[in-house]
């Protein structure tokens, strides 16, 4: 196998880095950015220091401050004319997940004249994506360094995944003040989430040594600073988040997601289940599965997690699964889904949604049966009565 890895996006991190947001929007050519947020962001004082040093820079800023828990299709393509109607030239996300995936959303509809609908799937479009700089307000999604966004279409209550190279950040801003106001569940969901992007990347048929240097140094940094992050005011500790965050999706960004994150689609998609309890819920039980066909990382992950490998496989596996469950514990993270949130009588349904994958993959022709394969680059096939067995052991 040919290994490729491509990361363009420029990290600028630490303390203060926000203040240099002028100096980096003048140097990727932007002079009338929309800048994305939601209102909760909107409402801070660094989000409004933010704006003032764009304006007394000379930007013509127009906003968009109305993004809600998911990139919204509807959203992205109305912003998208708006972009194209008033001349706009770069896109600024300032925000979570939602609001960076909106304003990639916007960054690659604007120049392509197309819905984002039409244009899912890997580099299914021809025009470059507007300059974009990313300030994630949350230690999670690691959108800030990805190619690929994630847009909901309220209408047919389907997650649309669209990117390629074209559409790579030119710049993710982090700076742990943007976590100063984030409520301690929020940020327990965001750390998960990024948590979870590192495990995939290493558990990854497309995993290379590269992707799975970054990504066990992701894991050690997230384990070793999620709970000050979360429960203390401790600075150092959320700049480490922020910078996992990044160097998690960097890695997965190379190594693609798998089996967690194609079995949460459906639910998040058909259930609304916030994507961060879908994956991390999931996570514990993806590693059990995927650890008899790759032990070796099994045991690298267990000693970066902070436990202590087992003697054969099944203890390597009892001792991440607890770690993982205290780490969650410990930041107030569900280690379950209730009945609520994923029905039993709809686990078969689940199952078969989740066929098509991330990436694309197509439902068979005919009527689905336990055998079919679910289409995810993770490093054990996977078939739809796996995948339903799977969901039988993340309840409580």
């Amino acid at each position: 196998m040919i290994a490729n890895f491509y990361m363009p996006t420029r990290l600028v991190h630490g303390p203060g880095a926000l203040s240099r947001l002028p100096e980096l929007v003048r140097a990727n050519r932007i002079n009338r950015p929309l800048v994305v947020s939601d209102p909760a962001i909107a409402a801070t004082p660094f989000y409004g220091q933010a704006l003032a040093a764009l304006k007394e820079a000379g930007c013509d800023v127009a906003t968009f401050e109305e993004c809600w828990i998911d990139a919204r299709l509807s959203h992205v393509d109305a912003q998208a004319e708006r972009v194209r109607r008033e001349d706009r030239d770069g896109i600024v996300s300032i925000g979570g997940g939602s609001v960076m995936c909106t304003g990639k959303g916007i960054a690659i509809v604007a120049p392509n004249g197309r819905s984002f609908a039409d244009m899912t799937g890997v580099a299914n479009f021809s025009a470059p994506a507007l300059p974009m700089i990313m300030v994630p307000t949350t230690a999670g999604s690691g959108s800030e360094v990805s190619q690929f966004t994630l847009v909901k279409d309220e209408t047919s209550h389907r997650k649309l995944v669209g990117g390629g190279p074209l559409s790579f950040p030119q710049v993710a801003i982090l700076d742990p003040v943007t976590l100063e106001t984030l409520p301690a569940r929020a940020a327990a969901a965001s750390a998960v989430d990024a948590l979870t992007h590192a495990v995939e990347a290493l558990f990854s048929s497309l995993a290379t040594p590269l992707t799975d240097a970054l990504a066990l140094e992701a894991v050690r940094l997230q384990a070793g600073s999620m709970r000050r992050s979360i429960l203390s005011d401790d600075m150092a500790a959320r700049a480490d988040n922020l910078l996992a965050s990044a160097i998690a999706n960097i890695a997965c960004g190379n190594s693609r997601l798998g089996l967690a994150h194609t079995l949460s689609l459906p639910l998040e998609a058909r259930l609304d289940l916030p994507h961060a309890i879908g994956v991390g819920v999931l996570i514990p039980r993806i590693v059990a599965f995927n650890a008899p066909v790759a032990p070796a990382k099994a045991e690298k992950l267990a000693v970066v997690l902070g436990a202590r490998p087992g003697v054969d496989l099944a203890e390597t596996v009892a001792a991440i699964r607890a770690a993982l469950f205290a780490l969650f514990d410990d930041i107030g993270f569900p280690t379950a889904f209730s009945p609520e949130q994923l029905p039993r009588e709809r686990l078969a349904e689940m199952a078969e949604a989740a066929i098509p994958g991330l990436y694309g993959g197509a439902m068979p022709d005919r009527a689905v049966r336990d055998s079919d394969l679910i289409h995810q680059p993770g490093v054990r096939r996977t078939s739809v009565a796996q995948a339903r067995a799977i969901f039988e052991q993340c309840y409580g």
